[in-house]
């Protein structure tokens, strides 16, 4: 009984043996296609970098990512095609932050004798005719802010014996063949009223949008904040 026991083991040991053979045969062959590729960085930190490319990286095949802070690289161990597929991605993330300037003017409306100005007249034909009725306009003032996406700025103007407060969150900036689009949230605000108005909107890159209008003083022409962006190239 001892005799016939034996061989079976033994057949089932060189079958199990052969089986991790192959199968470390076929993982060695799976490793020996990776390949190392090294890529510079411009403008990417190294590791938002490494979590751009994450996707596409495969730790259960031999893959493995490494980057170095102070040379700006990022090294890579994947499959040829996989590598050339992470050189595209890098190079379409790799690169400066879009930035807008953006044109703010400040107008009074309905405030007295409307000043024979010729940057009003943009404003009056961006003014919807159906919810703005002013007689006249007068600019306050107007001032020019740079940022780059998803960030915030602020800047104060003096106009018409006040200060004033405006801040902006630059969100989204898009880029098409037309111009693009940027997300704004614009807030105005002035040392004697307070806060005043704060709104949000996709400002078309290249034209004049009237962000809103208030009125703070009731014995003082209502105030329109406008906003012109341009991308900085």
């Amino acid at each position: 009984m001892q005799s016939k026991f034996l061989p079976l083991v033994l057949v089932l040991v060189l079958l199990a043996g052969g089986w991790l053979v192959a199968r470390l045969m076929s993982q060695g062959d799976e490793y020996s296609e990776l390949d190392v590729r090294t890529y510079q960085l411009e403008y990417l930190e190294s590791e938002a970098a490494h979590r751009i490319i994450d996707p596409y990286v495969f730790p259960e095949r031999g893959s493995m990512v490494s980057r170095d802070e102070q040379t700006r690289t990022i090294t890579v161990r994947e499959t040829p095609e996989m590598l050339d597929r992470i050189g595209e991605v890098l190079q379409r993330y790799d690169n400066p932050e879009p930035s807008v300037n953006l044109h703010f003017r400040l107008v009074e409306a309905n405030g007295g004798v409307a000043a024979d100005d010729p940057r009003l007249e943009e404003i009056e034909a961006a003014l919807p005719q159906d919810v703005f009725r002013f007689k006249n306009y007068r600019l306050l003032g107007e001032t020019v802010m740079t940022g780059v996406e998803f960030s915030g700025i602020a800047q104060g103007v003096s106009a018409g014996g006040e200060r004033y407060q405006i801040e902006a969150a630059i969100g989204e900036i898009r880029e098409t063949e037309e111009g693009g689009s940027v997300r704004l949230e614009v807030s105005l605000m002035a040392e004697r009223y307070g806060h005043i108005f704060r709104t949000a909107v996709n400002a078309q890159i290249g034209q004049l949008v009237v962000l809103g209008s208030a009125q703070p003083d009731p014995e003082r022409g209502a105030l329109i904040l406008a906003v012109r962006t341009d991308l900085v190239r």
